[in-house]
């Protein structure tokens, strides 16, 4: 075997021996007096899928909607991410496709951000 199979088998075991915990976050594994998250921050579990695509397409598509102080360049940004991230989940290259629409969302909220 070699050196990369036996860090991997051993990663591994790591994760299967860890002891389950409701709310652990994996920052918080260092540090066990960490507070856990609030109810309201639960994780949401994702997956490279079309349905996840579809889903971040929406939200794009509804958060382009709603009235915002995003400049026009900014906004065709966006809008050309969202196109390409559809074009290339409908082609099964999903991870690059969710990739695209996190990217326009990224850009969509930092424009939003107030600026000081």
């Amino acid at each position: 075997m070699t050196m990369r199979t036996v860090f991997f088998l051993t990663v591994i075991l790591l994760l299967v021996q860890m002891p389950s915990r409701p709310g652990l976050a994996w920052g918080s594994l260092l540090h066990e007096d960490a507070p856990p998250p609030a109810a309201s921050q639960d994780l949401v579990i994702t997956s490279d899928s079309q349905a996840y695509c579809a889903q971040l397409s929406n939200h794009l598509a509804e958060k382009m909607r709603l009235p915002h102080d995003v400049p026009v360049g900014a906004m065709e940004d966006a809008q050309h991410l969202q196109e390409q991230g559809r074009e290339l989940c409908q082609q099964n290259h999903i991870r690059a496709g969710i990739g695209r629409l996190r990217r326009a969302l990224v850009l969509l909220k930092h424009q939003e951000e107030p600026h000081q």
